[in-house]
């Protein structure tokens, strides 16, 4: 099942930037739903009215107010985005947020260099 092979990833992933970046906050979007039938369409509905999104990345990153926000799609090796968190996104994009696919805690890494943001690793609020 496709869960199973990603939560090891963004376990790690989580557990990497709490050591490294222990003032940052690091939050779940939990979108997985364990029901069947009518009753999924029940918490799906639900989820919808309380806000959730489809395609909202997995994790939302809160690094220091001057770096904002950054989203992270957590994919196990050989799994992709879907079109509704492609759509998604591309409007968190549009929007000026950072996004980024990530598999490993090196596409974390690589994803905060290429946003200028390793610079500012371990340092102050200030960088």
């Amino acid at each position: 099942m496709k869960q199973d092979r990603e939560t090891p990833v963004q376990v790690a992933i989580v557990q990497y930037l709490e050591v490294t970046q222990p003032a940052w906050i690091v939050h779940h979007c939990k979108m997985e739903i364990n029901k069947r039938g009518k009753a999924i369409q029940i918490e799906i509905a639900k989820a919808k009215r309380k806000g959730s999104k489809v395609g909202f990345p997995d994790l939302l990153v809160l690094p220091y107010a001057h770096i904002g926000p950054l989203f992270l799609e957590v994919k196990a090796e050989g799994n992709y985005a879907s079109t509704a968190q492609k759509d998604m996104h591309k409007k968190l994009r549009t929007l000026g947020y950072k996004v980024a696919v990530v598999r490993s805690i090196e596409d974390v890494q690589e994803a905060l260099a290429g946003w200028g943001i390793a610079s500012k690793l371990h340092g102050s609020p200030g960088g």
